[in-house]
C-alpha cells in the first residue's frame, strides 16, 4: 500500500458531467484514495448522484452545504480530508488513468512536496484542444524552480490550474472572498511553503471548455481587479522565498502588469460600465499604492506593457482611458447588443 491521497471534488449543478469525473478517479491505477464529493447547494440531481456513487465505492465520502462558491466547497473538503497528500478535481473535468500514480511517484522519487503535471483542453463538442505540458521531467529546490520553471509554467497556465497538482497535505485554505484568481493564488501560496518541486510532462487532467472562444477570464467578475492584488502579494512572497533572480522578478512583474491591466479592461470596458464609470475606475487603480510600486519596479517588455507602463506611470488616466476605449470598443458594442442596452 502507498500513502493515502485525498481527492476533493466540489460539485455544483454538475449532474451532466459528474459520473465521468468520478469514474476517472475511482478507476485510477493508484488505489489508496479517499474521494470527497462536496455538493455546493446544487439545484439539480447532483447531491443524489453523489450519494449513489458513494454506495458503489466505499472510498467516496459525500458532504453537502449551502451554495458558497468553489473556494468554500474546497475548504470544506480540506477540513475533512485525512490523506497524506491531496488533489482537487472540478466535477466537469476528468483525470488521465494514471494521473495520481504518476504525480505521486514523481513527488516521492524527488522528495518533493508539490508535483505538477500537464493539462489538455477539450470542448463540450468533444473536440480536443491544446495540450499544455512541460518539455520533460524536472525536479529541484524551490529556488531552482523559481529560477528555471516559474515563468514557462506560468505562461503555459500550469501554475493557474489547480487540478494538475499533487500536494503534500498542509493546512492552507482558500480565500473565500475571491471569485476569480483563487486557483493561481492557492498554487502560488502552496509553492511558497514547499522546499522541493517535481514536474512531469504527462497529461494528468482534461480541462473542459464549455463554449468555443470563451475562457473563464472572458467573463465578468465584479471583484476581479481586487483579487489581482491578492495574487500580486502572493507572487511577491514566492519571488522572495524562492530567491528569484532579477530576470525572473522582472518577468513576473511584467506578467502581473499585463494580468492587472487585462482584468481592468475586462471588469470595466468589456462590461456594462459607462465611460465616466470606467474613467473613475482607472483613477482608482492609479491611487493604489501597490500598483504604482509595481509600475515603477517593472522594466516593461512588449509593446502593450511598454505603452501601458509609460502612460500609467505618469498617471495619465484620461489617455489610458481613451486607449482602453479603442482597444475594447468592439467587445463593448457586443456587450450592448447582448444586453440590448446602451453604454453612455
Amino acid at each position: 500500500m502507498g500513502e493515502l491521497i485525498s481527492i476533493i471534488v466540489p460539485v455544483y449543478n454538475g449532474e451532466a458531467y459528474l459520473e465521468r469525473c468520478v469514474s476517472s478517479i475511482t478507476g485510477q491505477s493508484y488505489r489508496d484514495l479517499e474521494i470527497l464529493l462536496v455538493d455546493d447547494g446544487s439545484r439539480d440531481r447532483s447531491l443524489k448522484l453523489c450519494q449513489e456513487l458513494a454506495e458503489k465505492d466505499g472510498r467516496i465520502r459525500v458532504f453537502s452545504k449551502e451554495n458558497g462558491g468553489v473556494a468554500s466547497a474546497r475548504n470544506l473538503g480540506y477540513r475533512n480530508m485525512t490523506g497524506d497528500w491531496f488533489m482537487t478535481m472540478d466535477s466537469d473535468d476528468y483525470m488521465a488513468a494514471n494521473a495520481v500514480e504518476s504525480l505521486w511517484e514523481a513527488a516521492k522519487r524527488n522528495q518533493a512536496e508539490v508535483a505538477i503535471g500537464g493539462i489538455e483542453l477539450f470542448w463540450d463538442s468533444g473536440r480536443s484542444g491544446e495540450r499544455r505540458q512541460a518539455e520533460g521531467d524536472w525536479s529541484g529546490t524551490l529556488a531552482e524552480f523559481t529560477d528555471q520553471m516559474l515563468l514557462p509554467l506560468f505562461d503555459l497556465q500550469l501554475i493557474h490550474n489547480q487540478n494538475n497538482k499533487l500536494y503534500r497535505a498542509a493546512r492552507l485554505y482558500y480565500d473565500e472572498t475571491m471569485s476569480i484568481n483563487e486557483d493561481v493564488w492557492f498554487s502560488v501560496r502552496m509553492l511558497t511553503r514547499c522546499s522541493r518541486v517535481a514536474v512531469i510532462p504527462e497529461i494528468v487532467t482534461f480541462y473542459r471548455q464549455h463554449q468555443e472562444g470563451e475562457s473563464l477570464v472572458s467573463r465578468f467578475y465584479e471583484n476581479g481587479v481586487d483579487t489581482c492584488f491578492v495574487l500580486l502579494k502572493a507572487v511577491m512572497g514566492l519571488l522572495k522565498k524562492g530567491q528569484a533572480s532579477s530576470e525572473v522578478r522582472n518577468g513576473m512583474y511584467n506578467r502581473m502588469v499585463f494580468h492587472i491591466c487585462g482584468f481592468a479592461g475586462l471588469a470595466y470596458y468589456r462590461a456594462g460600465y459607462s465611460r465616466s464609470q470606467c474613467l473613475g475606475e482607472i483613477r482608482g487603480l492609479l491611487s493604489r499604492k501597490e500598483f504604482m510600486q509595481l509600475l515603477f519596479k517593472v522594466r516593461p517588455e512588449g509593446l502593450k506593457n511598454t505603452l501601458a507602463v509609460f502612460v500609467l506611470r505618469r498617471r495619465w488616466a484620461r489617455l489610458y482611458h481613451w486607449m482602453c476605449l479603442m482597444l475594447y470598443g468592439r467587445q463593448r458594442r457586443e456587450y450592448v447588443r447582448r444586453r440590448k442596452g446602451t453604454i453612455v
